[in-house]
């Protein structure tokens, strides 16, 4: 019975160890069908200029994939990106035990604080002037990771933030 579960655990596990949170919300009363072009409004919070251009990069191409075309000139949609990054407390137990039902031992607690991103979009009514869309992301930061691996997890947060985008009306 104990093998059975295995590899559920595995899959478990490997759900567990992704932190990419992702949500959005939006005017319910907006058409989101009449929206076709769009172009960048700069928010100035990204002062890296390697990750603005990897930001740009990455959300032009996502919204090329929803169907919206880059219009310096006339657009339907402005589009501001702002990062965040903060400190979280992460607390990671570990307990030593014997016996039946791991009765006794120590238990060992290590504290550290971890570098979270947030990442934010908002779609702005470019006549109206009024936010019509935001989608937020948050993951923990690895800096060690590669720039190949960085862009790779900037693009899967995109392509799961903008999931349901066009919303569909209810």
């Amino acid at each position: 019975m104990r093998f059975r579960a295995l590899p559920f655990l595995f899959i478990a596990a490997a759900v567990a160890c992704s932190t990419l949170k992702t949500t959005a919300d939006y005017d319910r009363s907006t058409d989101f069908s009449r929206y076709k072009t769009w172009a960048w409004h700069d928010a100035g919070s990204i002062k890296d200029p390697i990750w603005s251009k990897r930001i740009q990069g990455a959300l032009e191409s996502e919204l090329s994939t929803k169907g919206l075309t880059r219009n310096e000139a006339n657009p339907d949609l402005w589009v501001a990106v702002q990062a965040r990054l903060a400190q979280q407390t992460q607390i990671t137990a570990y307990g030593g035990g014997y016996g039946y039902r791991w009765r006794g031992g120590v238990t060992t607690a290590k504290v550290e604080q971890v570098p979270v991103g947030s990442l934010i979009v908002d779609l702005a009514d470019a006549r109206q002037k009024e936010l019509v869309w935001r989608g937020v992301a948050t993951d923990t930061l690895n800096p060690e990771k590669s720039p190949e691996a960085k862009e790779k997890t900037l693009r899967e947060a995109l392509a799961k933030m903008f999931e349901n985008y066009p919303p569909r009306p209810r």
